[in-house]
C-alpha cells in the first residue's frame, strides 16, 4: 500500500462513512476500491501538472515563493505578495532549469498577481478551471515549493477538500501548507487550475487561496501591466481593525520582509526598521504576508503584541502596540 493510499484510507472516516455534517452531500470514499481510483486521479493531477509548478525568487530581497505557469508563452499566476517590491523574479522549474521573468501586474486586494517569462520557448503549463463551480467538499490537489526550491526533490504534493467560500473569491481549504507554498497553485480533481495559494492558517490546514474566476476577471487589467489594490485591504483588513504600519515586500526562508515603515505607526515607535523580517507574532512562526495579517487581526488596536524580529544577523525581541487602521491611515 502507498503512502497516498494509507493516508486515503484515514479520510473514509474523516469524510466518508463518518461524514461531518458540513461536508454532507460531498464526494465519499467508502472502500478500498474508491481509494485506489481517488488516488489514481490525484496522480493523473500530479503528473499532468508539477512540470508547470515553479519556485519563485528574488535576488534583491531573497525572498522565495511559488507560482504556476498558465501559458505555452510563459505566462505565470502567482500571489501580488510573493512578488511585492520587486520588478523581475528567477523562476526555477521543478527539473531545476532556470528562465528569468518580469513583473506585469498585481491586484493586492485580491492577492494576486501575472508575470511573464522573458526568455522565448514552449514552457509547461496547466489548464484553466473554474473556482465558481467548486463546492463544500470537493477535492483539492495543492502544490508549491514548500521552503523554497529544493534540488532533492518535486514540488511536494497536498491533497485536501474545500472548507468554506469566503469574500472577495477566496476560499478555503484544508490542504496542508507552508512558508514557500504561497502562490503556489491549486487544482480540483480534474487537474485544472481553480486558485493561488494566498495566506496559510494557524495550524496550516486552514489555508486561503484566491480564486480562479476573481482572477478572470482581472486577466486583461494584469496583462497590461496594472498593479492596483492594497494587501491591507484584503477580507480580513477593515477600519477597525489591528495595524503594525508596515509594507510587506517579500518573505524569506526565515519570516516576512519589511519595506517601508509608516511614520508615527506601531512598529516605527516600536524600533521595527526597513529591510527588518518578522519571524513571529505572539511565539506564533509567520511565514508570509497573509500569515502575518491573520495573526495581527487576533489582536485588537490598542493591545500590545510581543514581535521577534531578524535585523541583519541579530534576532531581536520587541513589543509594539498596535492602532487602528481607520487611525492611522485616515481619509
Amino acid at each position: 500500500m502507498t503512502h497516498l493510499t494509507k493516508y486515503c484510507t484515514s479520510l473514509i472516516g474523516a469524510f466518508g462513512v463518518i461524514m461531518s455534517p458540513l461536508l454532507a452531500g460531498a464526494p465519499r470514499v467508502t472502500s478500498i476500491a474508491e481509494l485506489k481510483d481517488l488516488q489514481g486521479e490525484i496522480q493523473k493531477v500530479v503528473r499532468a501538472a508539477q512540470p508547470a509548478c515553479v519556485a519563485l525568487t528574488s535576488n534583491s530581497t531573497g525572498s522565495w515563493g511559488s507560482g504556476v505557469v498558465v501559458s505555452e508563452e510563459g505566462i505565470i499566476l502567482t500571489a501580488a505578495h510573493v512578488v511585492q517590491g520587486v520588478k523581475e523574479v528567477v523562476v526555477i522549474f521543478p527539473d531545476g532549469s532556470e528562465a528569468s521573468a518580469e513583473v506585469l501586474g498585481a491586484n493586492r486586494t485580491k492577492d494576486t498577481a501575472m508575470l511573464r517569462i522573458r526568455e522565448a520557448d514552449e514552457y509547461p503549463y496547466v489548464e484553466l478551471g473554474d473556482s465558481d463551480q467548486l463546492e463544500v467538499g470537493s477535492f483539492l490537489v495543492a502544490m508549491g515549493h514548500a521552503g523554497g526550491y529544493d534540488a532533492l526533490r518535486k514540488p511536494p504534493v497536498r491533497f485536501g477538500r474545500l472548507v468554506s467560500k469566503n469574500v472577495g473569491g477566496y476560499f478555503s481549504s484544508d490542504c496542508t501548507l507552508i512558508g514557500g507554498d504561497s502562490g503556489g497553485p491549486i487544482f480540483d480533481i480534474e487537474g485544472k487550475l481553480v486558485g493561488i495559494n494566498s495566506s496559510i492558517g494557524e495550524d496550516r490546514k486552514a489555508n486561503n487561496h484566491a480564486g480562479l474566476s476573481a482572477l478572470k476577471a482581472d486577466w486583461k487589467r494584469l496583462e497590461a501591466g496594472e498593479t492596483w489594490g492594497s494587501l491591507s485591504s484584503n477580507q480580513l483588513a477593515n477600519n477597525d481593525s489591528p495595524i503594525l504600519g508596515v509594507t510587506i515586500v517579500g518573505v524569506t526562508r526565515q519570516g516576512v520582509l519589511l519595506g517601508e515603515i509608516v511614520p508615527g505607526g506601531p512598529a516605527q515607535r516600536a524600533g521595527i526598521k526597513a529591510r527588518d523580517v518578522i519571524l513571529k507574532v505572539d511565539g506564533q512562526q509567520v511565514s508570509d504576508g497573509g500569515q502575518l495579517l491573520i495573526e495581527l487581526n487576533k489582536f485588537r488596536p490598542g493591545q500590545s503584541v510581543k514581535l521577534v524580529i531578524l535585523r541583519g544577523s541579530r534576532v531581536i525581541e520587541l513589543e509594539s502596540t498596535l492602532a487602528r487602521r481607520g487611525d492611522l491611515y485616515k481619509q
